[in-house]
């Protein structure tokens, strides 16, 4: 309806990530077994999550524990913004992320 394209799909990670139809922007959507109110979270890819891990805490930021990696995938770090609403940073360990950026230019 919206012409977004599935680009990955895990049914054992209850993963799926659609193309916008903007260039380089991308829309993830995480399955529940329990949906509540609150389950939104954004999730802004970066390139190296690391890095933008040890910026964001040294501004004070607080993550939800430690980054959590699933070889070969993704690599992802929960935080909270002041008012206490859970944002991601995740960062594609794929390859996936440089194949659509090359293929856009």
């Amino acid at each position: 309806m919206l012409g977004f394209e599935t680009i990955y799909h895990a049914d054992e990670a209850g993963w799926s990530e659609l193309q916008t139809n903007t260039t380089g922007v991308t829309i993830g959507l995480g399955e529940h077994t329990e949906p509540a109110p609150g389950n939104c979270v954004p999730v802004f890819g970066v390139a190296d999550l690391d890095a933008a891990r040890h910026k964001l805490e040294q501004a004070k930021v607080c993550f939800d524990g430690e980054t959590d990696v699933v070889e070969g995938m993704v690599k992802t770090a929960t935080f909270y913004d002041p008012d206490g609403n859970g944002m991601m940073l995740a960062q594609d360990l794929t390859g996936g992320a440089e194949k659509r950026v090359a293929n856009d230019r």
